[in-house]
């Protein structure tokens, strides 16, 4: 298995690389991008319910979505949702949590 720390990030949009390979920010962004660009022409209700699980901050999802913005949609979209998901796997890196004591579980 590889430890390719995008994988994650990769697999939450159905995105299955062959192999072992390794890859650059740049090249998980491109497929990012294509694949955000298929899902806001086939997929749009799919791919919204899926950044907001993922918690990309509605605001810049509607700054990235505005026809005026700099960039095209998905490539801003791409970009929103890989730098939520690098914040998140920073903080489960970083962040300690202790097991619940089973007395106080719910």
């Amino acid at each position: 298995m590889s430890n390719n720390p995008y994988l994650p990030i990769l697999a939450d949009f159905e995105i299955v690389p062959q192999g072992e390979q390794q890859f650059d920010e740049g090249e998980v962004l491109d497929m990012l991008t294509r694949q955000i660009a298929w899902m806001l022409e086939t997929k749009t209700e799919y791919l919204f319910s899926l950044l907001y699980r993922l918690d990309v901050d509605e605001r810049l999802v509607r700054r990235a979505m505005d026809p005026t913005a700099e960039k095209p949609a998905a490539e801003g979209l791409a970009r929103l949702v890989f730098d939520r998901q690098m914040a998140r796997i920073k903080t489960k890196r970083d962040v300690r949590v202790d097991e619940i004591d089973p007395d106080l579980a719910w």
